[in-house]
C-alpha cells in the first residue's frame, strides 16, 4: 500500500462528485503531469471489496474494462484512482444513436472477455456500472462484484446484494433457494443482466435506428438472453454477428482499433473507401470518436490513407470551390478536436509523420493560436532543417515560408535585416482622364512630350521626376530615362481652338506674323485614345549648326476665342508647335556647267567615212519610220507540232 499511497499524492480533486445509486461518489481529478483522472470513493466498510476490485483491474487488461491506476485508504473512505471517465447516466443524453450502438458493442466484448478468457462473472451489469471514457468508448466498471464462476454461490451473491442494481438480478435468484450455476452456464447471469440493459436503451433508439434492426434485436433479447431458465440463454459471443451491430461507424471503429492485425490488402481496401463510409456520419461523431483513431503514426504510415483520406481530414471546411478537396469538419470542430491531436503529433519525431503534417500545414496552420505557433510549431518545424533527408529539408523550407506570413520574418528568420535589393523598374506615366470629354481611359504620355505641351523646353532645369500638371489636365508621374536625345525646338504655346488658328498655307496678317514655310504643326487632342496626331505641314530642312541657330522666340500669350464656338469636343485643347525656320541650303555646284564636245563622244573618221552630223541635239526623238505590216508565220510557216519527232 506504500507505493499506492505515494502515487495518490500526485493528484488533486477537481469539482463536485457524481453520486451513483449505490452510494458511490465519483470525483474528477487531475494528475501531477496534467492528465485527467477519476477517483471512486467507497465507504470504509467496503474496503475488502475495493481491494478485490483493484486486484482484478490490475490483472485484467482489456479496452472495454476500466483502467486502474492506484488505490488507498483515506479519511473519507477507500479511494480508487482510474482513467478519466464519466458515468453513463450523466453522458447518455449527449450521445448519438451510433455511439450507443458502439458502446453496447464495447460492453458486450468486455463481458465475453471475462467469461471466455478470465472464467469470471461480473454479477452486476447495469447502467450504474458502465462509464464513458474521453475517447467515447464505454468501459465496464463495478469490479467489486466480480468473482470466478465457481465462487458465485448464493452466499456470495447475498453478500454483495447492497452493491447490485435490482434490475440486473436474474429471476432465478428471486427464489428462496437457488444453486450455483455449472461452468458451462456461468455466463447466464450476466447474459440476463446485459439483455435488460440493452432493452432499457432501445427506447432511445427507436426514432433513429432502422425499425427492422430494432425489431430483430428485440426479438433476440426475449428469445435468448431474457429466458427465465438459465440453461436456455446462449453465450454472449453469439450476438456479435447480429445486424444491429453492423453499421459503417462500428465497422470503421473496429477496423482502426485492430489495424496492426490487418493485412496489406485489407488496409488498402479499407482506406480506399473510407471517405465514402464516414461522409454519411455526423461531424460531431467523426470529431469525437474517429479523429483520435485516425490521427496516429499507424494511419500516417499507410500510403493509401495519406493519398485518399487524410487530405480531407487535415483541413477545415471552406467555401465550396471547384477543384478543391471537400473536408469533413467545420472550423470550430477542427479547432476543438483536431488541433490538440496535431500538437501532440508535432512532438513525434518520425519522418513519415512529419512529412504528412508539413504537406498540409497551409490548410490548418491558421487555426493555431499565435502562442502555439511560436512556442510549439515553429521550433519543431525548424528541426527539419538539420535533418539528413533532402525531402524533409525541402518541405521544411516551404513550411517556413508559410509561417512567415503569420508570424513575420522577424520571428521566423531573426537577426538584423536591411534593404539589399532595390526597386529599379521602368515605369510609364499614367495620365488622368480629361476634365472635359474625351476618352476616360488612362493615357500614357512621356514626360518629354509633356514638356512641350506645358510650354517648357527640354533644356529647362526642372525636376522631371515630379508630377507636373499640363494644360490638358494630365499629370506626369516621372520622366522616361530612355525617351531620346533632347532637341532644340522652341517652347510651345497654347493656341485658340482650331477654327481660330490661321491656315499654315496662308501667311497671317499683323505684326506677329510668321513665315509659314517653317511651320511644323503638332496637335494633341482628346480624340480616340488620346494619342499624338501629326498634321500635314510643309517639309522643312532644319539646320542645327551653331551658325544658323537662332534664339527661341518668346511665346505669345494664349488667345482664347470670344463667345461660343462650333468646335467638336476636345478641339479647344489643340496646340500649335512652331519650329525655327532654317536657311535655304546652298548649292555649291551651281556655277559648274559641263562642256560637251563631239570629239569626246565619237572617234575620228577612218578612210573617208563620215559620221552623223556633228551638231547634236539634247533631245532624242524617235526616228520617223513608216508603219509596216508585221509579218507572221503564215500558212507556210506554221509548225506541225504533232508531226515533230523528238
Amino acid at each position: 500500500m506504500g507505493s499506492e499511497n505515494s502515487a495518490l499524492k500526485s493528484y488533486t480533486l477537481q469539482g463536485a462528485p457524481v453520486t451513483l445509486p449505490a452510494g458511490l461518489a465519483v470525483y474528477p481529478a487531475q494528475l501531477q503531469d496534467g492528465r485527467a483522472a477519476s477517483v471512486f470513493v467507497y465507504k470504509r466498510e467496503n474496503e475488502d471489496r475495493v481491494h478485490q476490485a483493484a486486484k482484478h483491474l490490475k490483472t485484467l487488461r482489456h479496452p472495454g474494462l476500466l483502467r486502474f491506476l492506484s488505490c488507498s485508504m483515506e479519511a473519507d473512505g477507500v479511494r480508487l484512482l482510474t482513467e478519466h471517465v464519466r458515468p453513463l447516466q450523466a453522458a447518455l443524453d449527449s450521445l448519438a444513436p451510433a455511439e450507443v450502438c458502439a458502446g453496447l458493442y464495447d460492453i458486450l466484448q468486455a463481458l465475453i472477455f471475462l467469461h471466455d478468457r478470465g472464467h469470471l462473472t461480473h454479477n452486476n451489469v447495469c447502467l450504474a456500472s458502465v462509464f464513458v471514457s474521453e475517447d467515447g468508448h464505454w468501459k465496464l466498471g463495478g469490479m467489486d462484484t466480480v468473482c470466478s464462476i465457481p465462487q458465485a454461490t448464493p452466499e456470495f451473491l447475498r453478500s454483495i446484494q447492497p452493491l447490485r442494481d435490482p434490475a440486473s438480478v436474474p429471476p432465478e435468484e428471486m427464489a428462496p433457494e437457488f444453486s450455483t450455476l455449472p461452468d458451462a452456464h456461468g455466463h447466464a447471469r450476466d447474459a440476463y443482466s446485459f439483455g435488460t440493459l440493452v432493452e432499457s436503451l432501445l427506447v432511445r433508439l427507436r426514432e433513429q435506428v432502422a425499425a427492422e434492426a430494432l425489431g430483430s434485436l428485440h426479438q433476440t433479447l426475449h428469445d435468448a438472453l431474457l429466458q427465465p431458465h438459465p440453461q436456455s440463454r446462449p453465450p454472449l459471443h453469439t450476438l456479435l454477428a447480429h445486424d444491429f451491430f453492423r453499421n459503417d461507424f462500428l465497422e470503421v471503429v473496429n477496423f482502426l482499433r485492430s489495424l496492426t492485425l490487418k493485412s496489406e490488402e485489407e488496409k488498402t481496401e479499407f482506406f480506399k473507401f473510407l471517405l465514402d463510409r464516414v461522409s454519411c456520419l455526423s461531424e460531431e461523431l467523426i470529431a469525437a470518436r474517429l479523429v483520435p483513431l485516425l490521427l496516429n503514426q499507424l494511419v500516417f504510415a499507410e500510403p493509401v490513407a495519406v493519398k485518399s483520406f487524410l487530405p480531407h481530414l487535415l483541413g477545415p471546411k471552406k467555401a465550396s470551390a471547384s477543384g478543391e478537396a471537400s473536408c469533413l469538419l467545420s472550423p470550430a470542430l477542427f479547432r476543438a478536436r483536431v488541433i490538440p491531436a496535431l500538437l501532440q503529433l508535432f512532438q513525434v519525431h518520425e519522418e513519415h509523420v512529419r512529412l504528412v503534417l508539413l504537406a498540409h500545414l497551409e490548410a490548418y496552420v491558421g487555426l493555431f493560436s499565435p502562442e502555439q505557433l511560436r512556442s510549439i510549431i515553429l521550433p519543431q518545424v525548424l528541426l527539419g532543417l538539420r535533418d539528413s533527408s533532402s525531402s524533409l529539408v525541402a518541405i521544411t523550407l516551404h513550411s517556413l515560408a508559410v509561417l512567415v506570413s503569420l508570424l513575420g520574418p522577424e520571428v521566423v528568420v531573426g537577426g538584423q535585416r536591411s534593404k539589399i535589393f532595390k526597386r529599379s523598374a521602368p515605369s510609364f506615366s499614367r495620365a488622368k482622364p480629361l476634365a472635359l470629354g474625351g476618352d476616360p481611359s488612362p493615357q500614357l504620355v512621356p514626360a518629354s512630350v509633356n514638356g512641350v505641351m506645358s510650354g517648357k523646353s527640354p533644356g529647362d532645369n526642372d525636376n522631371s521626376d515630379k508630377q507636373v500638371p499640363n494644360d490638358s489636365g494630365t499629370r506626369i508621374l516621372e520622366d522616361w530615362p530612355d525617351w531620346g536625345e533632347p532637341d532644340n525646338s522652341s517652347p510651345t504655346q497654347s493656341q485658340p481652338p482650331e477654327s481660330s488658328i490661321p491656315d499654315a498655307r496662308e501667311p497671317p496678317e499683323g505684326p506677329d506674323s510668321w513665315d509659314p514655310s517653317g511651320l511644323s504643326e503638332v496637335a494633341v487632342t482628346s480624340r480616340g485614345a488620346g494619342a499624338l496626331e501629326q498634321r500635314a505641314a510643309p517639309s522643312v530642312a532644319l539646320d542645327h549648326s551653331p551658325a544658323h541657330t537662332k534664339p527661341p522666340r518668346a511665346s505669345r500669350p494664349e488667345k482664347r476665342p470670344q463667345g461660343p464656338t462650333q468646335l467638336g469636343l476636345g478641339e479647344e485643347f489643340t496646340i500649335q508647335v512652331r519650329a525655327t525656320p532654317a536657311e535655304p541650303e546652298l548649292d555649291w555646284f551651281a556655277d559648274m556647267v559641263p562642256e560637251i564636245k563631239p570629239s569626246a563622244l565619237f572617234p575620228e573618221p577612218i578612210d573617208g567615212q563620215t559620221w552623223p552630223p556633228a551638231q547634236l541635239s539634247s533631245k532624242f526623238a524617235a526616228a520617223d519610220m513608216p508603219e509596216a505590216e508585221a509579218e507572221g508565220w503564215g500558212e507556210d510557216g506554221e509548225l506541225a507540232w504533232a508531226e515533230t519527232n523528238w
